[in-house]
Parts: C-alpha cells; structure tokens; sequence
C-alpha cells in the first residue's frame, strides 16, 4: 500500500519538485489544447518562481513528488487555484481533491473571501473535483488568450 501525503512546499527541494511539476502541466495542456500557452507570461512566471506564489503545495507518495498546485492572490480577498496537476503515477490517490482541499484550507486561514480558478472544458475529471466542493460557474475574470476557459469560484468560510 502507497503512503500518500501533502506538504507545504517549503524547501528547496519541495519548491523544485513542485515547478517541475507545473513544468509538467504546462506541457500537457499544450497538448490538449494543441497550441501553445502565452510564452511571455509563462516565460517571466518560471524565472521568478516561487514568486506570486503565496502558497505551494505537493502531494507525495512513497516520497516521491506526484502532484501540485498553488494558490495566488488575485486581488485584495480573492486568490487562485494554480496549476493542480498530478503525474500519471499518482493518480488514482485522490490527490486532486486533497491538494484542493488543502488550498481551500490554506486560502482560509490566510483571510481570503473567495478563491476562482479557471480550467480548460476537456479537463471533465478536474471540473467534476471543483463542482463536487462546493466551486460554482462564474463570469471570465480575465481574459485568457487561447482557449475557452471555465471560470469557478468557491465562497469560503472564514476560520
């Protein structure tokens, strides 16, 4: 039986697993979307990384790095869900749900009212982990230049 759990990355070593695993993501939704994403922004976001970031978790199994995301601060009560990727041999663990859960929890205690994130249509299995939260189908809170994007947003609870 794999022992799987999620940390805040705080390390070094942490901090490098999670960027390759955003690395990772980037990849894969290139691939999905069959364009590339905007190379400037994503360009000055991997050079300044962890930067903007005020939050990053990983999840691990065994040790071993699987899967991530981050939380950013959007605007003053509002942060985002960045980036939940988990590698094909993580998943089946339901790491999605808990770095997810983990984010909200963190996004709480931090202050925030509300925490949006945006994902691509085809990602079914990541929407079905939002709507299953409690994350509700929102207006484009900005915009996005390839893609057609669903905008979600989840009220927190303050703690």
């Amino acid at each position: 039986m794999s022992e799987a759990e999620i940390v805040i990355a705080s390390s070094r070593e942490e901090v490098s697993a999670v960027k390759a695993i955003f690395l990772e993501y980037l990849e894969f939704i290139e691939d999905l979307l069959g364009a590339p994403l905007d190379p400037v922004s994503t360009k000055r976001e991997f050079e300044i990384f962890p930067e903007g970031y005020d939050q990053l978790y990983l999840a691990l199994i065994n040790n071993k790095p699987v899967a991530a995301c981050g939380v950013k601060t959007f605007k003053p009560g509002i942060c985002e869900l960045k980036r939940l990727y988990c590698r094909p041999e993580g998943r089946g663990h339901n790491l999605g749900v808990r770095l997810t859960e983990a984010s909200i929890n963190g996004a709480q205690k931090a202050g925030f009212t509300h925490i949006y994130l945006d994902t691509d249509p085809k990602l079914t299995h990541a929407i079905k982990i939002y709507e299953d939260l409690g994350f509700e189908y929102i207006e484009r809170y900005y915009e996005k230049p390839n893609g057609c994007s669903r905008f979600m947003a989840l009220a927190l609870a303050q703690v």
